[in-house]
């Protein structure tokens, strides 16, 4: 119950829209890390949130569409890959399908958060700031609780049982399936990802991170966070030092 409780905070705090909640709560990584520490395995539930993340790279929400849903997909895929003892691979393709599941609690957000523009509109009317500022403050909070919190609970607190079961079920090359599916979706995401962010003076440096990565076997992403930003930082200046001489 108290873990499903706390699983239900995450959801919670992973749906409310602000840069704080989005942060630390709503990417993939960061939702497994939560999840993950609930259930004390916090390690566990950042490798999962991570695979789950770095699939949806090339997500983008334009005028609020979504293909799959981001916040269910870390979330709940990690909370599945806990619960069952899932492998990596499979846990990141079962996470697809349930983004898609998730989809439609978006869409439910998304749809009752309409009513409340056009309630605070009456509330401007009548000057009546303070009742606009309660209805910001706690409308949507109260909307993530019934649409995504309170599912999370339940899914948490009755659905481990049902989803083993279905895995249980499941025969053995479905099973390899998914796993072989599991293994595919992360390099879609970078694919995804480095079609969006392609450009021809900096295909050099992903060139390099490969090489590095697969010669020297480095996979320490800590390591190449920090020679990313070393790199972009002589990048700038250079780009810098470039137009003032051009000037």
């Amino acid at each position: 119950m108290v873990q499903a409780l706390l699983v239900a905070l995450v959801a919670l705090f992973n749906g409310i829209q602000g840069p704080f909640h989005w942060y630390f709560f709503r990417e993939p990584v960061m939702a497994g890390f939560w999840v993950g520490l609930v259930y004390g395995k916090p390690v566990e539930g950042v490798i999962l949130g991570a695979t789950i993340n770095v699939s949806y790279l090339g997500w983008i929400s334009a005028g609020g569409a979504n293909a799959s849903d981001l916040y269910w997909a870390g979330l709940l895929g990690t909370l599945v890959g806990i619960q069952t003892g899932l492998s990596t691979e499979a846990a990141v393709a079962f996470a697809v399908p349930i983004g898609l599941i998730g989809n439609y609690a978006h869409i439910a957000f998304m749809t009752i958060s309409s009513i409340w523009p056009t309630r605070m509109d009456k509330l401007a009317e009548k000057g009546d700031y303070k009742g606009i500022a309660k209805l910001q403050f706690l409308a949507g909070p109260i909307t993530v609780i019934f649409i995504r919190a309170l599912p999370v609970f339940l899914i948490a607190y009755f659905g481990a049982d049902y989803i083993q079961l279905i895995i249980d079920k499941l025969p053995e090359w479905a099973m390899a399936g998914f796993t072989a599916v599991g293994k595919i979706l992360p390099a879609l995401g970078m694919s995804m990802l480095f079609k969006v962010m392609y450009k021809k003076h900096l295909v050099v440096f992903f060139v390099l991170g490969f090489l590095v990565s697969a010669y020297l076997g480095i996979s320490d992403l800590l390591f190449f966070a920090a020679v990313g930003c070393c790199l972009a930082y002589l990048f700038t200046i250079y780009g810098i030092h470039k137009e003032v001489k051009g000037a």
